[in-house]
């Protein structure tokens, strides 16, 4: 078994769904927008149909037993793993992963024709309230706020993540938004009766696709592949048949080293946890002073979170959609505490994959510092 990577390259646009119905006849085909980046559940199902059909899958029937022992059944991936998807632009002659950047940072946009993220601070730990999600929490703050929000939906590189998270000069630090890597195309339709020619009634549709700007593209790892493996190099990725360029990369996806995590005067160990791919979490999410799930010894003190995304799937089997879930997006971070003794193993935790369908990538993580000294 071997791992390999691969960059995934729109050949024209694409299409990504979100959760919400999209039936003739309704009201909502007037607003179907594509969703960017796409989710793990995505890129998995896209790259293993693809190698199904390299060892003689025809697309429409279930798996053999052989192929279904080399790639899996259904959510079951069997010897897979993989990582991802992240996004990865190319800059100056080098490729660079982007991340999204940690909810704890805090900037403003500036006013100029490029729009661009200026006075970057980072939130940290204030006094202890009663709040309606406990005594004594200490939450999230920040003096002098005013006029800065969060860069939910920007992005890092991995040196910026590295300083953001070390807690360096962030003078140095450049986030990237969405909107200066890609855009959307947006086309409006009907349907017409191929016998009179006419109008259907209630067949309107306008949908939105993606379209990357050059050098930008997606990159996928996945462990356990077997001997001789390999992706097609052109293949189905997300709605409406879109296709995707796949190369095969000779690296890993690089995440950044964790910072030594040093005791504090009571002995104590204060980090954050950056979730670098969306997090699944069985049962309600971890609340103050709760150990956060996979992490022993390592205590919600609080957390910087955006609104969850639901994330479902498609059943090439059945031919239905598979339940959505509530998943933390990229980006969340915790800000958590442990005894001085955990840190080596709270280190080796870092790149990690914690919560649920961690498999498929969900849930990676990036340790970072945080105290009150």
């Amino acid at each position: 078994m071997t791992f390999k990577s691969y960059k995934l390259t729109p050949v024209d646009t694409w299409f990504f769904r979100d959760g919400r119905p999209y039936n003739q006849g309704e009201s909502n085909l007037a607003d179907i927008k594509s969703l960017f980046p796409p989710f793990a559940m995505t890129a998995v199902g896209a790259i293993r149909a693809s190698l199904a059909r390299e060892v003689g899958w025809d697309g429409k029937v279930d798996w053999s037993s052989d192929i279904k022992k080399k790639l899996g059944d259904r959510r079951d991936l069997g010897p897979l793993k993989f990582k991802g998807p992240y996004l990865v632009r190319e800059k100056n002659g080098k490729s660079e992963t982007l991340f999204p950047a940690p909810l704890h940072l805090l900037g403003k946009l500036s006013e100029n024709k490029k729009p661009h993220w200026e006075q970057l601070k980072l939130l940290k730990q204030g006094e202890k309230l009663d709040c309606d999600i406990g005594d004594k929490v200490r939450l999230p703050a920040l003096a002098n706020a005013s006029g800065l929000k969060s860069l939910y939906g920007s992005y890092l590189t991995l040196d910026e993540m590295g300083t953001v998270l070390s807690g360096g000069d962030l003078s140095k630090v450049c986030p990237v938004q969405g909107s200066d890597l890609w855009d959307f195309d947006f086309q409006v339709g009907i349907e017409r009766d191929f016998e009179t020619h006419a109008t259907i009634e209630g067949a309107l549709y306008s949908i939105s696709r993606v379209r990357l700007d050059a050098g930008v593209a997606l990159v996928v790892e996945v462990d356990g592949l077997g001997t001789g493996m390999d992706l097609q190099s052109t293949l189905p990725f997300g709605g409406e048949g879109r296709l995707a360029h796949a190369d095969c990369l000779d690296c890993t996806i690089d995440i950044l080293e964790a910072p030594a995590l040093n005791p504090c005067q009571d002995n104590k160990i204060r980090f954050t946890v950056t979730h670098l791919t969306p997090a699944r979490f069985e049962g309600l999410w971890p609340v103050p002073g709760k150990e956060l799930s996979d992490l022993a010894g390592a205590k919600v003190v609080s957390a910087c979170l955006e609104r969850p995304v639901w994330i479902g799937g498609w059943d090439t089997i059945g031919r239905e959609p598979l339940p959505l879930e509530p998943f933390l997006p990229g980006g969340s971070t915790w800000f958590c505490e442990a005894e001085g003794s955990l840190a080596e193993r709270i280190e080796k935790c870092n790149g990690q994959h914690i919560g649920k369908y961690s498999e498929f990538g969900f849930g990676e993580i990036a340790i970072g510092l945080w105290n009150d000294e």
